[in-house]
């Protein structure tokens, strides 16, 4: 997998949002980069849970923000981000296994997952919270 570069398309229209989304993107291509070298199992599990904690802050800010100006889809939001929590860890709990052995599997779901949902759950709060006066 490639390095994923931020691109104005990606962008929420919610400045503390887009600095977040740029730091999970950050913390994925650091996973992208680890694995063009034989990494040992340790150090996938602790990018890993680092990646998992500032994800969880991202969403509880994130669906502050939905519950401070009552956006409606915010249940589908948290389902999504409690379902991406749960697979990562899956990942860094099997981490373990042997050096590099998650790699393909874990970069092409965190890639694709975190690229997806801001181009189409995150974009579907965009309008919302630019009315609220949200930059």
């Amino acid at each position: 997998m490639d390095i994923i570069n931020w691109r104005d398309e990606f962008s929420v229209g919610v400045a503390e949002m887009d600095q977040q989304h740029k730091k999970l993107l950050a913390m994925i291509n650091r996973l992208i980069a680890e694995q063009k070298v034989l990494t040992d199992p340790k150090t996938i599990a602790d990018l890993l849970t680092s990646m998992i904690d500032y994800a969880d802050e991202h969403f509880r800010a994130e669906e502050f923000l939905m519950a401070e100006y009552g956006y409606d889809r915010k249940t589908e939001q948290e389902e999504a981000h409690r379902a991406f929590a749960e697979k990562t860890q899956s990942f860094c709990s099997t981490a373990y296994i042997g050096p590099n052995i998650l790699s393909e599997a874990l970069l092409d779901f965190l890639g694709t997952w975190l690229v997806g949902h801001i181009l189409r759950e995150d974009m579907q709060y965009k309008e919302f919270f630019k009315s609220k006066g949200l930059s």
